[in-house]
């Protein structure tokens, strides 16, 4: 690869950037208020070659041709023609370098407006266990042509005058698209080779954490199930990751808490209940703590 020259000013200030930001300041722009924005890259037009920046959303880049260096939370990867790219909210993303024909196609989306598709919760875990810890998904040119055609469609109903079910049509495309993208993580995850303990012990982990998350929150027990001690998954787990392994259980939990006061017209005694909380009171106090607000408001603004 020939990358071109990074633009960046040494010392540049990291820049914020919003959905609403993005909807004003890229051409090609079709979004859905400030909850979805789907824009392309070019070589010529991509603003994290000048400076680095935090988008206040997640976000899914596709790499349809050319190759770049990105730069996630410090550290660099290496992207190529039909690489998928997770961008956790608040990452802060730099494009090193990339080749004259790099583009890219891509999908910013809100927390609200992913808490508002319903995914299974088993299936879709280590699809979010990507975010910050292996980035970069490898597919083939079938399955970004597949993609691609999803999005074209949604970016058609973002622009239909069909609006009295527009948002339920758009969930229900991102929905399709999301478990395309699942499928292709199965399919890497199990054809991969693993390179060292910790690599191994964090994928026996997340194996765990898929089945116990419901009921077990103490990283003790994680260990236990794997012979090791506490102190020894955590430190292999943060290696692999960047998180310790109480976050992971804690994030795993709030994501079925969430898709349970959702989804499953449960009380919030019964979730409780249903998470292993000893009462509801200690459920509120630990899901607020997580996510700033209480179980009955979340509830009631879905």
């Amino acid at each position: 690869m020939n990358p071109t020259k990074n633009k960046q000013v040494p010392g540049a200030n990291l820049k914020k950037v919003s959905i609403s930001r993005i909807k004003q300041e890229m051409g090609d722009v079709s979004y859905l208020s400030d909850d979805l924005v789907i824009t392309s890259l070019d070589a010529r037009h991509n603003t994290t070659a000048e400076y680095p920046v935090a988008i206040d959303g997640f976000s899914v880049i596709i790499m349809i041709a050319g190759e770049a260096v990105v730069s996630i939370d410090m550290k660099e990867h290496q992207v190529r023609t039909n690489d998928i790219v997770f961008f956790n909210s608040g990452s802060i993303i730099r494009t090193v370098g990339s080749s004259d024909n790099a583009a890219a196609f891509v999908l910013t989306f809100s927390e609200s407006f992913i808490n508002e598709v319903q995914i299974d919760l088993s299936a879709s875990l280590p699809v979010y266990m990507r975010f910050g810890r292996s980035p970069v998904l490898q597919a083939s040119a079938q399955d970004v042509a597949e993609i691609r055609q999803l999005f074209q469609v949604v970016k058609t109903m973002l622009q239909s005058d069909k609006e009295r079910y527009r948002h339920e049509i758009i969930r229900s495309l991102f929905t399709t698209a999301f478990y395309l993208i699942i499928e292709i993580n199965q399919r890497e995850t199990h054809t991969e080779q693993k390179r060292g303990r910790s690599e191994v012990l964090f994928s026996e982990f997340t194996k765990l954490l898929e089945q116990y998350s419901k009921s077990q929150r103490n990283v003790g027990f994680y260990a236990r199930q794997l012979n090791i001690t506490p102190k020894y998954l955590s430190s292999a787990v943060k290696e692999v990751s960047g998180k310790t392994a109480a976050r992971w259980i804690d994030e795993s939990v709030i994501l079925e808490a969430k898709a349970l006061l959702k989804y499953s017209g449960m009380s919030i005694q019964e979730i409780a209940y249903r998470l292993n909380f000893s009462t509801q009171s200690f459920f509120g106090k630990y899901f607020k703590q997580h996510t700033g607000t209480s179980p009955s408001r979340y509830k009631r603004k879905g």
